[in-house]
């Protein structure tokens, strides 16, 4: 528990260079690509969280899990709001991005007031409440999100939302 504490609270020092790379990922490879890739790590985190509850020796060192879940989850948040932007028409990307942005955030709160009244799942039920979404995002993005890289935003607008791009 000291480990993950430690890991926990120095968390900052993986998010920032963790937003530098998610950044160049999603500039220079792939917007939606991107996105997958930080949502798959953040799942593979939440994975190896399931796993080190079950009592297995192979996976009882929580270094691993608890990295992939950091850089995961904040290369992903990272991500979310340019990409939501890119996909709403213009009419209501404001709206749209922020409550993208709102519900982001939401858990958090959510966390901390359970937290507060001491109603805080184990960490293995918490991660498994919190795979499921995270899984069923990367199929649905996976199949419906569309890849905006060097593409010009009004080209997507004029497209309509269920287009594949190219």
């Amino acid at each position: 528990m000291g480990v993950a504490a430690t890991i926990i609270a120095r968390s900052s020092f993986i998010a920032v260079p963790v937003v530098g790379v998610a950044a160049l990922l999603y500039a220079r490879w792939s917007t939606k690509g991107a996105l997958l890739v930080m949502i798959a790590a953040m799942a593979l985190g939440l994975l190896g969280v399931m796993l080190r509850q079950s009592g297995l020796p192979a996976v009882s060192d929580p270094v691993v899990p608890l990295a992939l879940l950091i850089v995961g989850s904040t290369g992903a948040i990272s991500i979310l709001l340019p990409y939501t932007a890119e996909n709403y028409p213009v009419r209501i990307r404001g709206r749209a991005t922020g409550w993208v942005a709102a519900c982001s955030k939401s858990g958090g709160l959510f966390c901390q007031g359970f937290s507060v009244l001491s109603v805080v799942p184990s960490i293995g039920v918490a991660a498994v409440v919190i795979a499921v979404p995270v899984i069923a995002s990367i199929g649905l993005i996976a199949l419906f999100g569309r890849e905006t890289r060097g593409r010009d935003l009004r080209d997507l607008e004029r497209s309509g939302p269920r287009s594949a791009a190219p």
